[in-house]
């Protein structure tokens, strides 16, 4: 039996992770990216490369992201996988 590999996440729960206040960018996607005249939309977290998802209104990318953002950060846990968080500079007050 292999030994179990040590987590880059501290033994983090998908929980943790998924309670993080990541930044997430939402745009309209040009008919030319999108491949089609309907509508769509991308929203990506900028901090983790390839983290995107689709939809044709603002709502349904989000949700879809959502779902894309639990399916990686369980698969990179999985893996050992360091999941960056995020880090906001605080105004003072």
């Amino acid at each position: 039996r292999e030994p179990e590999k040590m987590s880059a996440n501290n033994d983090k729960t998908i929980d943790y992770y998924l309670a993080l206040n990541y930044e997430i960018t939402l745009r309209k996607m040009t008919q030319a990216e999108a491949g089609t005249d309907e509508p769509c939309y991308l929203a990506r977290i900028p901090l983790i490369d390839g983290l995107m998802a689709e939809g044709s209104s603002p709502a349904e990318a989000l949700a879809n992201l959502e779902k894309v953002k639990r399916v990686a950060f369980e698969l990179m846990l999985e893996q050992g996988k360091e999941i960056p968080e995020p880090v906001f500079d605080v105004l003072p007050a």
